[in-house]
């Protein structure tokens, strides 16, 4: 990591730190596809980070202290997100199940509700939904 990247404004940091996870969910079947790295590049954006931040981070995906947000809805997000990356190139394979589960629970969500969600998740991006219908989904299942 760049010696900058300690300097960094704590959220800012934070955004990096998931980025970085967008990133290695992205990587998992070994081949950042088009559509997965236009979609880097969004959620980049979105996230405060510039141009050069985001190509360095995709190309130093080193290790990475990942701290999640204390609000449901925005770790739901996050996951969300995730999801969005892993079906960009249109498959899911093993080692992008186990990172975006990886991810849930680092997240804070349980192993019992993390298959649910994750059908909830696949199943709606599919369908075009966006995070906020999902996530009431979500919640209503959850109860």
């Amino acid at each position: 990591m760049n010696i900058l990247y300690n300097f960094d404004h704590p959220e800012k940091k934070r955004n990096k730190e998931y980025f970085i996870q967008l990133v290695r969910s992205a990587k998992a079947d070994d081949i950042i596809h088009n559509s997965e790295l236009q979609l880097l590049n969004r959620v980049g954006r979105k996230l405060g980070l510039t141009d050069p931040e985001i190509e360095l981070l995709i190309e130093e995906t080193g290790k990475s202290d990942f701290t999640p947000p204390f609000e449901l809805g925005k770790r739901f997000e996050q996951v969300y997100e995730i999801a969005g990356i892993i079906l960009a190139d249109g498959k899911i394979d093993e080692n992008e199940m186990r990172m975006i589960k990886g991810f849930a629970i680092k997240s804070g969500f349980s192993d019992e509700e993390i298959p649910s969600m994750l059908q909830i998740l696949f199943n709606g991006k599919k369908d075009g939904k966006d995070a906020e219908e999902l996530f009431e989904e979500y919640k209503r299942k959850k109860v």
